[in-house]
């Protein structure tokens, strides 16, 4: 070592010159939140650029929120020009643009169920199914990487009543929706012998105040003029909607995931117990039922399928891979929702 005088007006200093020593720097860790957030992006699935029809509907607004929050890319296709690209199924026109780069197609587009049966109405709801179907697919088959294809279908599939509980596995019933259903996922059957990975997830009653049966029934409850529907012992197999968003990214960042998947709670209920449930949280009384014959009169075949409908549906494939279902109690999922 040598010593090196340094003059400063003020002071006189004396260094020390030594071999250069190279020592490790201190890690300067993020804050915690921040932590957290590396944490969970490295644990996702690599992102992927997704392609949704029906994404301005119930499921598909939150859905979309859902993936980009998770750093997916989503892309819109729909009739109107407010979507990323634009497709008219009755025409037959469909952007060939929309699948360029795209890792999976999510199908959620379909005329609503819930309106009278007319002749007229059952066959859009059948036709914009299948054929929107046969669409996309003949897309799908024409790219040279084919992205995956997720689509919702329904729990009606297993028909209007079933004596026991059923599980992917079981055949189909019988019943007009039950016919749609078929068809549905029928008009996908091409991707499958393709070796394209396909998903159909028949979905449950979906609970939410934005849409769908709960809020439809929940201004009834609100007066304390609500009830059980006919005798109340037909099952319900529901899902929160929280969960349902959940099990569609699930399908698309496990690739385990294939074939028909039930959506529904771990749980069904009775209609008895779930007018009980919802009374509760509500804070009213339940004591107004709905006799299945004013179903029928009011509603006519479309109550007969859907409210009155007793169906146990069990989501083996989920439970078998894993999945954890956030609100699997209907009393938890009433109080979140209606919160």
């Amino acid at each position: 070592m040598r010593v090196i005088a340094a003059q400063s007006p003020k002071l006189q200093m004396k260094f020390v010159a030594c071999p250069l020593v190279v020592r490790p720097q201190k890690l300067e860790l993020p804050p915690y939140a921040l932590l957290s957030e590396l944490v969970t992006k490295a644990n996702m699935t690599t992102p992927k650029t997704i392609l949704i029809t029906g994404a301005s509907g119930l499921v598909g607004q939150s859905l979309s929120t859902a993936l980009m929050a998770r750093g997916h890319s989503v892309r819109t296709l729909s009739r109107s020009d407010r979507g990323d690209y634009q497709w008219d199924v009755a025409s037959g026109h469909l952007d060939p643009r929309a699948l360029d780069g795209v890792d999976v197609v999510i199908h959620l587009a379909g005329e609503s169920v819930a309106q009278s049966w007319t002749d007229a109405a059952k066959a859009r709801i059948l036709d914009s199914r299948v054929a929107s179907t046969r669409l996309l697919v003949d897309l799908i088959l024409a790219q040279e990487k084919r992205p995956a294809y997720i689509a919702a279908s329904g729990i009606s599939y297993y028909g209007i009543v079933r004596e026991r509980p059923v599980d992917e596995s079981s055949d189909s019933g019988k019943g007009f929706l039950a016919e749609v259903t078929r068809q549905w996922e029928g008009a996908a059957q091409a991707l499958t012998e393709a070796d394209v990975r396909t998903v159909f997830l028949r979905t449950g009653i979906v609970l939410s105040v934005k849409g769908g049966a709960l809020a439809k029934m929940l201004t009834a409850f609100k007066l304390g003029v609500g009830g059980c529907i006919g005798d109340g012992q037909q099952n319900m197999s529901w899902i929160s909607l929280p969960d349902l968003v959940s099990v569609y990214v699930f399908a698309v960042e496990n690739v385990a995931l294939h074939g028909a998947v039930n959506a529904v709670a771990p749980e069904p209920v009775t209609n008895s117990m779930f007018t009980k449930k919802l009374g509760k949280v509500l804070g009213r009384p339940t004591v107004f039922p709905l006799p299945a014959s004013l179903v029928k009169i009011l509603f006519g075949e479309m109550g007969k399928e859907t409210l009155l409908s007793d169906l146990s549906v069990l989501p083996k494939s989920l439970t078998d891979l894993g999945f954890e279902w956030q609100q699997a109690e209907l009393e938890i999922a009433l109080k979140e929702t209606l919160s």
